[in-house]
């Protein structure tokens, strides 16, 4: 079941790239007399800080080596607009939420996406064809009637998007969410793969992410 889950994760991030301790606190206030300070350019090195979820989560999670699990920029293919990624993980109830950030300054690339996660049916389609290829590569045919997926548009930074589904494989019933949202030229992608209703929502860590991306200069 882990590799049907890493299967999944891999081909849906790919997919959807198109190929710190609490908040970040904002810039000193200033006296007349000072020169003004623009903020720090954001990068993505900053993506371990603003992906931090540590303080955000309850105390069952552990914040994991990404790349120690299989789960590095390399191993899901992510490619070289996105940020290493930030795995988090908690086994009482089963839940991983795992986060990386991605920078498109070509206006060329913000809409391409953009059109992507304006078109809901295309992401429900999406989101079937990457559990059906992992199941495949499990030796498994999962068919749409083995999975349900939501489809709702957040109030959260320029756009965004949350897809939340559930699918059943060997008698095991698993969800699996996604919110991906733009700030002007960065993304954030979250992912949460979990077995009980007892999950944590991504809405709210989505929007602590937007603040903190709120903070630098883009």
């Amino acid at each position: 079941m882990k590799r049907l889950i890493l299967s999944v994760l891999v081909i849906i991030s790919a997919i959807f790239l198109g190929g710190c301790v609490g908040p970040l606190a904002p810039p000193a206030l200033l006296s007349p007399t000072q020169p003004e300070v623009t903020p720090k350019k954001i990068t993505l090195a900053d993506a371990p800080i603003v992906l931090d979820l540590s303080t955000l989560l309850p105390a069952s999670f552990e914040h994991l080596d990404a790349a120690s699990e299989g789960m590095s920029n390399k191993d899901l293919e992510l490619g070289p607009e996105a940020s290493e990624v930030e795995l988090f993980l908690s086994s009482e109830p089963y839940q991983m939420i795992y986060g990386f950030i991605g920078i498109f300054e070509r206006r060329t690339d913000q809409a391409a996406l953009d059109v992507i996660f304006k078109d809901e049916q295309q992401i429900r389609n999406t989101l079937y064809w990457g559990l059906e290829q992992a199941a495949a590569e499990e030796g498994y045919e999962l068919s749409e009637a083995d999975m349900e997926i939501d489809i709702t548009y957040p109030n959260i930074a320029d756009l965004a998007v949350l897809g939340e589904g559930q699918f059943s494989m060997y008698g095991i019933d698993m969800g699996l969410d996604l919110v991906i949202f733009r700030n002007n030229q960065v993304y954030t992608y979250l992912y949460s793969v979990y077995s009980s209703s007892e999950k944590q929502s991504l809405i709210p860590l989505a929007k602590e992410i937007e603040h903190r991306i709120s903070m630098f200069s883009q």
